[in-house]
């Protein structure tokens, strides 16, 4: 099942922003969470660069990708 649909890029390109946000502030701490925010970034762009998504790989990846995000805002206390 493949999925060329513009919300789902969408939703890949703010999470990846996201990341790329929040492994910079991993990195000024020293965390080490900060690699596993930056793979976690890295996936999703490779998504981004394929020109038919894989629906089931692309909601693996964004659910991946927002339970980084919860964790880090966990611990930052901003969430």
């Amino acid at each position: 099942m493949s999925s060329n649909g513009r919300p789902e890029r969408q939703r890949l390109r703010e999470l990846a922003d996201e990341l790329r946000a929040a492994a910079c502030g991993a990195l000024a701490r020293r965390w080490v969470m900060a690699q596993a925010l930056d793979e976690s970034r890295s996936e999703l762009e490779r998504l981004l660069m394929i020109e038919e998504l894989d629906a089931h790989e692309s909601r693996r990846a964004i659910a991946r990708a927002e339970v980084m995000l919860d964790a880090w805002r966990g611990m930052t206390g901003a969430g």
